[in-house]
C-alpha cells in the first residue's frame, strides 16, 4: 500500500510538471512554432533528476569513468568472469536493481550497473538511446565481456538497439523489463502531452532522425529482438500504467523469439523488487550464460 501511494504521489508531481511545461510551450507556440518544437525536443531528451535511496548490499564498489566529458557512476558487486550488465530506466538509477545484486552474485555472477548520464550519481546531461548504446559499447570494453544484459524501461529499449546494431554482442542473453516497443509511439504521446500540433510532431521526428542518424519507424523493440541472435526474455506487468501490456502485441507481430514473463499487480517499477521476478530472470540468464558467441575467447583476450 505504501509503495502504491508513493507511485501515485510521483505520478501527480509529474502531471503538475507536465502541466506547467504544456502551458509554457503553448504560449511559445503562438510566437514561434519551431522554437516551441525545439524546446519540446529538449525536454524529451532531458531527464529530471530524482532522489533515489542508496540501498545497496555491503561490498558494492562504486567507480567513476569519463564519458563524453561527463562523469559516469559505475557499480560493481562480486568477482567473476561471468559478468551481467544492468541498465536502468528513464529518470531511474542503478539502485533500482538493488534486489538483483545479491541473487546474481549468489549464482556466481559479477554485477556491473551504471547510472546513465543525467541520472543518479552521474553528471547532468541530456540523453538518448543512441548515446546509451555508445556507453554500453565502452562498458563492454572496460568492464566486460558480459555474459548477459538486463534492462528496465528506457534502458531495455536502449539495450535492444545496442544488441541489434553492434555485432560484438551477438548471442548474448537479453532480458527486457517493462520496455516501450515503438519510439514513434513514445514521441507521439510526449508531443500530445505538451499539446503540440501534428506539424510540430513531424518536425520533431525529422530532427530526431537527422540528429541521431536513425529512422523513427525502424526504432522498435520487436525489430531489435528479431535481429538479435541471442536468447531473449520479455518481462511485463498487466497493470503497467507507463507502458501498457497491450504494447507487447507489437513485438508478437514481428518475432516469436522472446520468452515471456507476464506478472499481475506489480506495475512499472515494483516489478524490479519482486523476488519471484528476480528468481525467474536469474534462472533464465543462468541457463543461457554460455550462449554468447566466442565468450571464452573474449575473456581470454580481454576483447
Amino acid at each position: 500500500m505504501k509503495e502504491r501511494i508513493q507511485e501515485q504521489i510521483k505520478s501527480h508531481s509529474q502531471t503538475k510538471a507536465q502541466s506547467v511545461a504544456r502551458r509554457a510551450i503553448r504560449l511559445i507556440s503562438c510566437l514561434s512554432p519551431i522554437w516551441a518544437a525545439d524546446l519540446g525536443l529538449k525536454l524529451f531528451t532531458t531527464p529530471l533528476r530524482r532522489r533515489k535511496p542508496r540501498i545497496l548490499p555491503v561490498g558494492v564498489q562504486i567507480q567513476s569513468k569519463s564519458f563524453k566529458g561527463k562523469n559516469i557512476a559505475i557499480y560493481n558487486f562480486g568477482i567473476s568472469l561471468k559478468k551481467v550488465l544492468l541498465i536502468h530506466g528513464w529518470e531511474g538509477a542503478a539502485t533500482d536493481f538493488s534486489h538483483f545484486f545479491e541473487p546474481l552474485e549468489d549464482y556466481g555472477f559479477e554485477v556491473v550497473a551504471v547510472d546513465l548520464p543525467g541520472h543518479g550519481q552521474s553528471s547532468f546531461s541530456q540523453l538518448n538511446a543512441v548515446t546509451v548504446a555508445e556507453l554500453i559499447v565502452e562498458l563492454e570494453k572496460e568492464y566486460g565481456p558480459f555474459c548477459a544484459v538486463i534492462g528496465h524501461s528506457f534502458g531495455a529499449f536502449s539495450l535492444g538497439y545496442t544488441l541489434s546494431h553492434f555485432p560484438q554482442f551477438s548471442g548474448i542473453p537479453f532480458v527486457s523489463i517493462g520496455s516501450p516497443t515503438k519510439l514513434k509511439t513514445v514521441i507521439t504521446n510526449f508531443v500530445n502531452v505538451l499539446g503540440l500540433s501534428p506539424l510540430q510532431l513531424q518536425y520533431i521526428n525529422a530532427r530526431i532522425e537527422k540528429d541521431f542518424n536513425i529512422k523513427v519507424n525502424d526504432f522498435e523493440l520487436g525489430k531489435f529482438l528479431k535481429s538479435h541472435s541471442g536468447p531473449c526474455m520479455v518481462v511485463h506487468d498487466r497493470l503497467d500504467t507507463i507502458v501498457p501490456v497491450e504494447r507487447l502485441t507489437d513485438i508478437k507481430k514481428q518475432t516469436n523469439a522472446p520468452k515471456y514473463l507476464i506478472t499481475e499487480g506489480l506495475g512499472h517499477n515494483r516489478i524490479l523488487r519482486d523476488i519471484h521476478v528476480v528468481e525467474d530472470i536469474r534462472t533464465f540468464i543462468y541457463e543461457f550464460q554460455s550462449s554468447r558467441l566466442n565468450l571464452e575467447d573474449a575473456i581470454k583476450f580481454g576483447i
